[in-house]
């Protein structure tokens, strides 16, 4: 479920940690794997874009190992003010191992929610043994949030990583107007 966790770390990270002013609005242009090491694991995640604004996530992840705090996962962030810019690396980071990740963000921001639309497993349980787990329908909204983060265009990068090895990797892409 790190997999899992982790895609939609980088999804739920994109609402909780960017906003520009009080009425800020998130427009997600990109969601898509970049990379992934499928000895350990295989995913497909698609994100179905509905007419009111919101969005639904589905996804089918096949964890092949024990994940513990020796897997890290790792969320870059990165800023231009034009699509066509340059983007430069934002000071905002999240590097944590799967367990701490589990007890902690996972716990406050993901686990109530997520339960009701899979087999998430509970916060407490880590080492994450291998499971295949599903997602169906998990509704992505992008609420009007404050103060964080100024208008442009951003890319989050997120990588589950055991020792310099990336396993998993993940892009995101969004503007705040």
């Amino acid at each position: 479920m790190a997999c899992a966790l982790y895609c939609l770390a980088l999804l739920l990270l994109t609402v909780i940690l960017v906003a520009a002013e009080e009425d800020a609005k998130i427009t997600l242009l990109k969601f898509e794997k970049v990379m992934e090491d499928d000895v350990d694991f295989e995913s497909h995640v698609e994100m179905i874009k509905q007419d009111d604004g919101t969005a639904i996530i589905n996804g089918e992840f096949k964890q092949h190992v024990s994940l513990d705090n020796d897997w890290k996962i790792n969320i870059t962030l990165y800023h231009a003010h034009k699509p066509d810019e340059e983007y430069k690396k934002s000071p905002e980071r999240l590097h944590t191992g799967v367990c701490e990740f589990m007890s902690t963000f996972y716990k406050k921001f993901f686990y109530e929610k997520l339960k009701d639309y899979s087999n998430a497993p509970h916060p407490d349980t880590c080492p994450l043994p291998p499971e295949h787990y599903h997602l169906k329908d998990y509704p992505y909204e992008t609420p009007k949030i404050k103060k964080m983060m100024r208008n442009g265009y951003y890319r989050m990068f997120g990588r589950l990583q055991k020792e310099d090895h990336v396993k998993i990797e993940y892009l995101v892409e969004f503007l705040v107007e």
